[in-house]
């Protein structure tokens, strides 16, 4: 039986929840790299997998939300492969060991099904692949002045933040770059947008592409979902712990993962209503991971 937790002012409602069929039978909770070049793969049965990952001071990983997928760079070919079907993403090999090359970041959409690839140097387009295929299917723009903070639920669309001093922009692309939407928000979005890649700050995407989460610290800390076409925001949700990691996984639901430093929990939030229900929880690993969602 699953644990609930009253988020908004002891309303608890029952709401959406994922589909079996979108899940996979034993997914990823998380990835920790290991020394001489291995990457271990913890399931959500508890059982491991030990590959072999290219590291050069960092091992550029990602893990989907649905934990389906997980992506880094094999160290025979420097080739950017996917577990658990190793297939190869693209024709291109990670650079050789140069400054800045464990700075590479790479980006899955909540099902798996799209990977970005962001260049150490920020200066160059991302590229964007279809994990099936393994065939580039887009690039985004450039990062250097951009900072993309995960695809949208339905991994249809990314989203992008652009600080301009006094201001900070969203844009809403589709996978080829282009843009389909951009807004600067209200002080209470804008101001807690995450621009890099430091704790503390977490937005995303509805499968809409219109609707963003953010969690806003404070007195009274909570979630705040604001809408790129009519500009409006919703009520705050209070939320007492600071989530590390936001997904939509559903029209009207947000998953969460949040630590105490020991413990780490994912939880499923409807938007609308403010109940919460603990999807999945587990000892957090006491090394660096990469966990299911980011």
């Amino acid at each position: 039986m699953s644990m609930r937790i009253a988020v908004a002012a002891g309303l608890l409602l029952p709401f959406a929840i994922i589909p079996a069929a979108q899940a996979q039978s034993d997914p990823i909770r998380y990835a920790v790299p290991l020394k001489h070049g291995k990457l271990r793969v913890v399931l959500r049965s508890g059982a491991t997998r030990t590959l072999k990952a290219l590291g050069e001071g960092a091992t550029p990983v990602a893990v989907s939300a649905d934990g389906t997928r997980a992506a880094y760079f094999r160290p025979k070919d420097r080739a950017l492969v996917t577990y658990p079907a190793g297939r190869r993403m693209g024709s291109f090999g990670q650079p050789g060991n140069k400054v800045g090359v464990d700075e590479t970041r790479l980006m899955l959409s909540p099902d798996g099904r799209r990977l970005a690839y962001f260049d150490n140097d920020g200066t160059h387009r991302a590229r964007v692949f279809d994990t099936g295929t393994g065939k580039k299917i887009g690039t985004l723009p450039a990062p250097i002045h951009l900072w993309a903070t995960g695809f949208s639920g339905d991994g249809g669309e990314v989203l992008l933040v652009k600080n301009s001093g006094p201001t900070t922009d969203v844009i809403v692309t589709d996978l080829r770059g282009r843009v389909l939407r951009r807004d600067t928000p209200p002080q209470i979005v804008g101001h807690n947008l995450p621009e890099d890649d430091s704790e503390g700050t977490v937005a995303a995407l509805a499968a809409d592409g219109r609707r963003i989460v953010v969690y806003v610290p404070g007195e009274a800390p909570g979630l705040v979902v604001y809408d790129l076409a009519t500009r409006k925001t919703g009520r705050l949700l209070p939320l007492k712990q600071r989530p590390a990691a936001a997904t939509w996984t559903g029209e009207h639901e947000v998953t969460l993962r949040v630590t105490d430093g020991k413990r780490t929990q994912r939880l499923r939030i409807d938007v609308d209503s403010g109940a919460s229900e603990v999807a999945d929880a587990y000892r957090t690993p006491t090394s660096r991971a990469y966990h299911a969602g980011g």
